[in-house]
């Protein structure tokens, strides 16, 4: 498995002054192509360095703008410009709409698709060469999806747009790598999102060899960035990595080779 960021933003203000892209994430197996919370930028970006026919599937976790601005335009993508036969998984308000939170993706679009799948909580579907599992996470859309990723070799788990809860880490067990959506510097915390502080009280709990910090809120990309990377490679024992906008990883190996 490989894993190629199109964006590393998040929140409102970076996405309004495009501070980081955020073009969300591109899956790759040796099967199948997925894209992960297609914000805005996200069609343009998956056509600069990629082979965007390859994408036949769509993940996104929940509704807000930059997680899912262009999941339509993505669609569209796969099935009329490619002719791939198209594969959703999303939450329930992407595709539903929930309390004061509309739908994201039409009936129009849905009705392209040759599936679409719902991300609830525990949820389980397979896909090419993977199988795709969901939780419930604890933010500001009350169905957003926290998402584990897994092929024969490894195990990828995406801890999403959350507030810390202990209930929330048993999901990741066993995975390899951790993409972490962290929006915060530390000593920063949030409602309903995630602060670097909290990174240690998730992987003391994992056997992770790798965590992949990503998702970047203003505050966090106006902080000192090395300073705030230094402090968690002291903190913890995996591998840290923070994401930056174009990012492949790992590069031109496969991830079993770490």
């Amino acid at each position: 498995m490989e894993i190629h960021f199109l964006g590393t933003g998040g929140g409102r203000y970076v996405t309004g002054q495009q501070k980081r892209k955020t073009g969300g994430i591109l899956l790759k197996t040796d099967e199948t192509q997925i894209h992960i919370d297609p914000g805005p930028g996200a069609l343009v970006e998956s056509h600069r360095e990629d082979d965007s026919s390859e994408t036949e599937a769509l993940i996104v976790t929940h509704a807000h703008l930059d997680h899912a601005n262009d999941a339509e335009a993505i669609i569209e993508m796969m099935v009329e410009a490619y002719n791939s036969a198209g594969t959703v998984f999303a939450n329930e308000t992407v595709l539903r709409g929930f309390s004061d939170l509309e739908k994201k993706i039409s009936d129009y679009h849905q009705n392209m698709c040759m599936d679409v799948k719902t991300l609830e909580d525990g949820s389980e579907y397979s896909f090419k060469d993977l199988k795709i599992r969901s939780q419930h996470m604890f933010h500001s859309d009350p169905k957003t999806a926290g998402l584990t990723v897994e092929n024969e070799d490894k195990k990828i788990g995406f801890w999403t747009d959350t507030e810390y809860s202990d209930e929330l880490v048993d999901f990741y067990k066993g995975c390899d790598t951790l993409v972490v959506f962290c929006s915060r510097p530390r000593n920063e915390s949030t409602r309903s999102h995630t602060c670097l502080s909290d990174i240690p009280e998730i992987t003391e709990k994992l056997d992770v060899s790798t965590a992949l910090v990503t998702h970047f809120g203003f505050k966090f990309l106006d902080s000192d960035l090395e300073e705030q990377e230094k402090w968690l490679k002291d903190e913890i024992e995996p591998k840290v990595i923070f994401a930056e906008d174009g990012m492949t990883y790992p590069g031109n190996r496969k991830l079993d080779a770490f």
